[in-house]
Parts: C-alpha cells; sequence; structure tokens
C-alpha cells in the first residue's frame, strides 16, 4: 500500500470535485502512524478500543509488511462497533469519562462552509439520499436529525443519529452493481429511529 501511495498524484485542484478516494484514507494513516510512532491498531487500541469497554479484539487486514489496512479489512463484534458508534454520538464520552474531546466528534455531524453539501455516489440509486456529503471519513446525511455513518464498500455500516438517540450497526455482504437494486437500508435505519422516538 504504502509503495503505491508514493506514486499517487494529484488528479485536479483541491476542493473543486468530490472523488472518494481510498488512498486518502490510507495516507492519513501512514501519517498518524509516523506522528505517533505505532502501528493502526496499536494506536487505536491505545486510544479508542482500550477505553470503550469493547468486550473482544478487533482485526485489522495487514499487507506483506504487517501494515494494517486503514480503507478497509477491519474486522469486530457488531455490539464493539456500537459502542464505537455510541461514543460518538454522546460527545466523545462514555458514561462520565471523556474518551475523545467533545469539540472532536462535534465536527463529525457538520459539514464546514465551503464543502460541497450534495455529493450523488456513482451507484447510488435514485431513492437514496441525494443529500449525502462527506467529511472527516464519515457519510453526512445532512437530515433532521443530524445523522452520519461510515460504510464499507460491501455493505457494512455504521449509523449514527444524534436526534434520535440510534446507533445501528450493520453487516451485510452485498452485491454493488447497477443491475441489482440496493435496499433502501438508510431511509429504514431512520424510520427505525423515528418510530422508537414516537
Amino acid at each position: 500500500m504504502r509503495e503505491h501511495l508514493a506514486t499517487a498524484r494529484a488528479t485536479g485542484e483541491p476542493g473543486t470535485e468530490f472523488r472518494y478516494e481510498r488512498g486518502n484514507v490510507e495516507a492519513l494513516a501512514e501519517v498518524l502512524r509516523r506522528i505517533t510512532g505505532l502501528s493502526t491498531s496499536a494506536l487505536m487500541s491505545e486510544m479508542i478500543w482500550s477505553r470503550i469497554g469493547a468486550e473482544e479484539d478487533a482485526y485489522y487486514l495487514v499487507d506483506t509488511d504487517g501494515a494494517e489496512a486503514a480503507c478497509g479489512g477491519f474486522s469486530a463484534t457488531a455490539r464493539d462497533v456500537a459502542r464505537l458508534g455510541e461514543l460518538v454520538r454522546c460527545g466523545g464520552a462514555v458514561g462520565d469519562r471523556q474518551i475523545v474531546p467533545e469539540a472532536v466528534t462535534a465536527l463529525v455531524g457538520g459539514v464546514p462552509d465551503g464543502y460541497p453539501r450534495r455529493v450523488r455516489l456513482p451507484a447510488a440509486p435514485p431513492e437514496s439520499p441525494a443529500t449525502l456529503s462527506y467529511h472527516d471519513l464519515w457519510w453526512i446525511l445532512n437530515d433532521p436529525y443530524g445523522s452520519f455513518m461510515a460504510s464499507g464498500i460491501h455493505g457494512q455500516r455504521l449509523f449514527v443519529s444524534p436526534a434520535l438517540d440510534l446507533v445501528v450497526v450493520h453487516y451485510a455482504s452485498q452485491v454493488v452493481s447497477p443491475a441489482v437494486p440496493q435496499v433502501p437500508l438508510v431511509q429504514a435505519f431512520l424510520s427505525i429511529g423515528a418510530r422508537l422516538n414516537g
């Protein structure tokens, strides 16, 4: 991965066009490794996983050098991923312990001025949220509930909706093809949250 990153070049001026690139996530992980001197898994364990009450170890896919993939290949139980979502939903706190500064988690649900507020994914079906934005590695729904999510390529989702007091973890093996209609899961999550909130 790092060898490939060394050959990467910009495809346009920053801020002119949205394009999701896994390489950006990998580059960020490499910067964090170099700054902290810790592997991605050690950093995640020390700063987050060991502090949220995770019941099980999480795992990363590694390359031949033993470096963890940052853009995919993370594996954890649904309950522990829900704990991660709850940490973000609760402003970086677990109970009365502040794990992540609230100012950091407050940035997740919003899109700063100057960022695109409408992103249409190439594979998105017409009924999917057309109001997606992408910021700080999270998909922002721009809905009335402040919802956002992390999303894996084959259907894994960590959906967080602060105003609905809702965290949903969804694991799946989803076919990504224009010939196969996608299930409107985000709308289902929002409906569940709205129903639970009466």
